[in-house]
């Protein structure tokens, strides 16, 4: 039973052969649609014959990602019967923002122009809303659980010490920063050579306002998911704590609420000592870990076992040699 439009004078009927199609998204193959308005019937036919190629699959889980895999209209929740509807009812404009999906019932009524392409769009702006206002909050999430927030590789700041000639500036960046960010990426090529899987290293996000910055990521389809590394130096035994394996899953979901790619994460513990590696001395760590339900795992080396130790923070303040200039007499 076809659902009764607004005005009680105008009465829409629809006839529609289907097909199944994996490039037809849109999934009707004649459409015909005739209105009676006021006695004067009026019948237009829109046609989608010709067969085309199927959306990358990137792309359809982005789509399905964003309606939280039930149909855009708010208060419908259908999350069987989904079809991917383009906007403009152009199907070569397969951009995300033209994409929206709707159960059978609603996409029958879009291609009807029951519900037009205005309403569509301002759905898909509620859709755009909610999602970020998801990515938002996850991110919140992640901060309040960070015990040191990572960056990008260390900016050069402006020297203690500057040169005499005030035309010239001496940056530099902070040496435990410096190393550290060093030791990271020397951790997970001990690890890329030590399981024969390589990654992308430093890899950054932006969704607007939104970024997501991770050490190490595999995007691989033949994975039953991405892998995400992450990796902490836990330089002393006092640096133990269950958040790491927390902060990584946020990561985790942030990743995937962005991408609409499944992953599983890597935490790489780093610790700054031998004896570390054994008994209780990462227990919350670990106990963190595993608070997160088989999402993230747990891979522990020393600086000896990686080949790299960032050394002493204290060794800083002998990074330079510099002695006051004496006077000159003239």
């Amino acid at each position: 039973m076809w659902p009764a439009v607004a005005d009680p004078r105008e009465s829409v009927s629809l006839r529609a052969q289907f097909r199944q199609s994996a490039g037809c998204w849109c999934r009707y193959s004649t459409l015909a649609i005739k209105k009676t308005v006021h006695g004067d019937e009026m019948t237009s036919k829109n046609t989608y014959e010709e067969p085309r190629s199927p959306l990358p699959a990137d792309l359809r889980r982005s789509v399905l990602v964003e309606s939280g895999h039930c149909c855009a209209i708010k208060g419908c929740g259908e999350h069987t019967y989904l079809e991917i509807h383009h906007i403009d009812q152009d199907r070569n404009n397969n951009k995300q923002e033209n994409l929206i999906l709707l159960c059978d019932k609603h996409h029958k009524m879009a291609h009807a122009d029951v519900i037009d392409r205005k309403a569509l769009r301002q759905y898909k702006a509620l859709l755009i809303d909610s999602h970020t206002s998801l990515i938002t909050e996850k991110l919140d999430e992640l901060k309040a659980l960070m015990i040191q927030e990572k960056h990008a590789a260390p900016e050069p700041k402006p020297s203690s010490e500057q040169p005499a000639d005030d035309r010239v500036e001496k940056r530099a960046a902070a040496r435990s920063s410096l190393l550290h960010f060093v030791l990271y990426h020397v951790a997970i090529a001990h690890y890329e050579k030590e399981k024969n899987l390589y990654f992308e290293h430093q890899v950054e996000f932006r969704r607007g306002e939104t970024e997501l910055l991770l050490d190490a990521l595999r995007q691989d389809d033949d994975l039953p998911a991405d892998i995400i590394l992450d990796v902490q130096y836990l330089r002393k035994p006092f640096m133990d704590a269950p958040a790491y394996g927390p902060m990584l899953a946020k990561k985790l979901e942030i990743y995937e609420l962005l991408t609409g790619r499944q992953a599983r994460g890597i935490l790489i513990a780093v610790v700054g000592r031998q004896r570390m590696l054994e008994g209780d001395y990462l227990k919350m760590t670990r106990e963190g870990v595993e608070s997160c339900g088989g999402k993230v795992t747990l891979q522990v080396y020393s600086c000896e076992q990686v080949g790299f130790h960032p050394g002493a923070i204290s060794a800083a303040s002998f990074a330079s040699n510099l002695k006051s200039e004496g006077s000159v007499d003239g």
